[in-house]
């Protein structure tokens, strides 16, 4: 072999050497590979059009019913999630919040509706609750929308502040506190699942809940302004709304 072809093998080797290092450094380096999980911790917040049933207290030796307007209920909620077992995934969180429904009229004795103009106060609630709740899973094409159902017991303070009639006097002003429940059905959104705010890495991980909610507690005792007293309990029905981000 001669000295001119040693030295075109020494080049050509050299190059070809050259070459595997660029491309190793042009190769986006493998990490480990990182599997994304339903369980874990949560933070999370719910709000609701609330529709609050009629409440009743007793007054000046008549049944005094009362109506409300559309309401509304907000809390914080922080919770855990199992993961998936089975076809379902368990979850369970703590909720606290506050809601409040406005006088729309007062009745006595269930007679002659007093207009809304002249009835004044509202029903509020200071709420908290234990939940617990079922996720099912759908997968597939469905994967980012996973129904739910569950509920939870705790207790409500329910306050029946200044309700009255202009004119007249505030024949109502006291709370009371009880043990309440609810039932919950909805579905919960993977907001990024479905293709939407992508970019924004402060939704990474974050459900979008919507549902119906039945909120019930019973026996409340209160004493009206003139000393009677009497007992009403409490029913609402909600349309919720709420988010969750797992960590």
């Amino acid at each position: 072999m001669t000295r001119f072809t040693k030295i075109l093998l020494a080049g050509v080797a050299l190059a070809a050497s050259g070459s595997i290092v660029r491309a190793a450094d042009l190769t986006e380096p493998v990490g480990p590979v990182v599997v994304e999980t339903n369980g874990g911790f949560y933070l999370g917040s719910v709000s609701s059009l609330t529709f609050l049933d009629d409440t009743s207290f007793a007054a000046g030796g008549a049944r005094v019913g009362t109506d409300y307007d559309v309401g509304y209920y907000s809390g914080v909620r922080a919770g855990y999630s199992f993961g998936d077992m089975g076809y379902v995934s368990p979850r369970v969180e703590l909720e606290v919040g506050y809601g409040n429904a406005s006088v729309d009229n007062h009745r006595v004795s269930g007679v002659g509706a007093i207009s809304s103009i002249d009835s004044f106060g509202d029903a509020s609630t200071i709420q908290g609750y234990v939940n617990g709740y079922l996720d099912i899973p759908l997968g597939g094409q469905l994967s980012a929308i996973t129904p739910y159902v569950g509920g939870g017991v705790g207790v409500m303070n329910l306050e029946l502040r200044r309700q009255g009639v202009a004119g007249v006097a505030t024949l109502m002003d006291d709370d009371d506190t009880r043990f309440a429940y609810h039932l919950d059905a909805g579905v919960g959104i993977n907001i990024q699942e479905l293709g939407l705010f992508t970019n924004f890495a402060l939704l990474t991980n974050t459900t979008f809940d919507i549902g119906y909610r039945f909120t019930a507690a019973d026996d409340f005792s209160f004493t009206a302004r003139d000393g009677s007293r009497s007992e009403t309990d409490f029913r609402s029905h909600a349309v919720i709304v709420g988010f969750r981000k797992s960590f």
